[in-house]
């Protein structure tokens, strides 16, 4: 049998060598980038959007009390008729007035010697609903001339609305998502990374606030106090972080 020389054994060896280190760097080199593969980061991004209402809601109520139910029905009609002139020459459309259901209630007050006083009170309200905003907010200030002239009528505080409030969430939506990539690209570069495709999302309540209010709530705003608003969407995004 042939023996190998030394210079030539000696080289068999070096190959050998070098074949493992390169094996050993590839296979290091799979596992690290495998250990990156899952590497995400999460952020949450918002968005304001703009909006005015373009419908107002209000309802008064009026109320009359007599000795017994028919007078009190009588008062009631009267008021009732006084009033609905006066929001219309207001400028507020018949079509926009809206009456509600009577309402009655039997109210007795007990007096000495077993006696008792039974009197009626009768209600309705009266349901205003109009895009002519600034007509009504002029009238909803003068409820107190109804008042002297001995009308028994309250009012409840103005609904400010927007029909178009659906179009402005879907708008404010991708702004959100947008705001979140720019601050996980912020954050990623930071560490000396970059982002990849987003892996998932997830919305959450919306605000609709008063316009520059900073109010939150973990249940949402629906704010229906001011004309001017601002509708936030926020959303939770979760992207691939690249080395």
């Amino acid at each position: 049998m042939q023996r190998l020389k030394v210079p030539e054994l000696f080289l068999g060896l070096l190959a050998i060598a070098l074949a493992v280190v390169v094996t050993s760097r590839s296979v290091a080199g799979v596992i690290r980038d495998r250990q990156h593969l899952h590497d995400t980061i999460s952020v949450t991004g918002s968005a304001r959007k703009p909006i005015s209402a373009n419908l107002v809601r209000w309802s008064l109520t009026v109320r009359d009390t007599a000795p017994d139910a028919a007078h009190a029905a009588r008062l009631l009609r009267r008021d009732v008729a006084q009033v609905e002139a006066f929001l219309r020459r207001a400028g507020i459309p018949a079509e926009a007035i809206s009456p509600a259901v009577v309402t009655s209630e039997e109210l007795v007050t007990q007096l000495r010697g077993h006696r008792r006083l039974v009197r009626y009170r009768v209600a309705q309200r009266l349901d205003v609903r109009t895009r002519e905003i600034d007509v009504v907010e002029p009238v909803a200030r003068r409820i107190g001339e109804l008042l002297e002239r001995g009308i028994d009528v309250s009012a409840r505080p103005l609904r400010y609305l927007s029909t178009e409030l659906t179009q402005a969430k879907l708008e404010a939506l991708p702004a959100a998502t947008e705001d979140a990539r720019r601050r996980a690209e912020i954050i990623v570069k930071g560490l000396g990374g970059r982002i990849g495709a987003m892996r998932s999302s997830s919305l959450g309540v919306y605000q609709v606030t008063p316009r520059d209010s900073t109010d939150v709530s973990d249940y949402g705003i629906n704010d229906t106090t001011s004309r001017e608003k601002d509708v936030i969407a926020v959303v939770r995004a979760t992207f691939a972080v690249e080395r």
